[in-house]
């Protein structure tokens, strides 16, 4: 890795990306220009990742269930060197305290435009995305098996639009069967709701006060067979406010097996991810969860 590129990497780690539990793509990694052979011209790649977990552990058992879906689109290749891309994706959270093990409890949705540029010593990532959290099932109470006659609906409404940059690194090989990536992303917030229904503003931390927040993380790959492979992969995310607390923190440790096709890699893996508040409940839920799950990405996702 070159001198400039660890400036850059280390500038990124030191700034003020998204807020982990409204970010999707956490832990799907955009590498469009990846693909060298697309000619310039309009929608030349449609890739589409997708991933299911199950927790155990978490607070109140609101992260039992969790579902995403990443997908990008190049709108317009400049050059093997420059694209614009745009990105849908949704994640889906349930607990299990309803009558089928599965009681939907929030979702939430990120849309994204961006422009990506390769330079020497990396990829470079220029964009604006927006987040939106909203719950669902909550005319109901959290557990249904326990009768609530004075339960009233409640409300955690999370709305946050950012501008962001991003700089990941190519592969990097450690000997003839291993390599490395590395990936970091900013995010400055321009626009912020946290809307709670009861309110509890006067005590707790609200991310109406969030400002900035970074990502940065890694992949590690041993190469088993042609087709095999063992990895690890692990980020962090601090979270950045201008008042109440300074700063919050989540993150993510990950491994697992995976299954290289020819259009794309299937994954199995155990996580411990941790969230300083998962957003399920109208005051901040600290959770930490050990999930197992499955995972389908494209090659051009890390």
């Amino acid at each position: 890795m070159t001198s400039l590129g660890i400036r850059i990497f280390l500038l990124l780690l030191i700034s003020s990306s998204a807020s982990a539990q409204i970010f999707v793509a956490r832990n799907f990694f955009p590498a469009p220009l990846d693909d060298t052979t697309s000619e310039r011209g309009f929608l030349p790649n449609v890739v589409f990742s997708a991933e299911g977990m199950r927790g155990f552990g978490s607070a109140l058992d609101e992260q039992a269930w969790n579902a995403k879906y990443f997908g990008l689109i190049e709108l317009y290749r400049f050059s093997d060197k420059a694209t614009i891309a745009g990105t849908l994706s949704h994640e889906l959270t349930a607990n299990p305290h309803n009558e089928i093990s599965f009681h939907m409890r929030g979702a939430i949705w990120n849309e994204s435009i961006a422009f990506f540029r390769k330079v020497k010593f990396g990829t470079l990532e220029f964009g604006v995305i927006h987040h939106c959290r909203h719950e669902i099932d909550n005319t109901v109470p959290s557990d249904e098996s326990v009768p609530d006659e004075e339960y009233s609906p409640t409300r955690r409404l999370l709305v946050m639009t950012a501008l962001y940059s991003t700089f990941s690194t190519p592969n990097y090989l450690i000997g003839e069967r291993m390599q490395y990536r590395l990936y970091g992303r900013l995010n400055a917030y321009t626009y912020r709701v946290d809307g709670r229904r009861p309110e509890h503003f006067e005590s707790d931390q609200s991310w109406e006060n969030l400002r900035a927040s970074l990502l940065i993380g890694g992949r590690w790959t041993a190469e088993l067979s042609k087709v095999v492979n063992t990895y690890a992969r692990a980020w962090v995310n601090p979270i950045f406010f201008d008042r109440g607390d300074a700063w919050k923190m989540n993150y993510r440790v990950e491994t697992g097996l995976g299954f290289r096709g020819k259009q794309g890699v299937l994954e199995a893996f155990a996580a411990y991810e941790q969230y300083f508040d998962d957003a399920s409940r109208p005051y901040p839920l600290p959770s930490n969860v050990l999930f197992v799950g499955a995972r389908i990405r494209s090659h051009l996702i890390f």
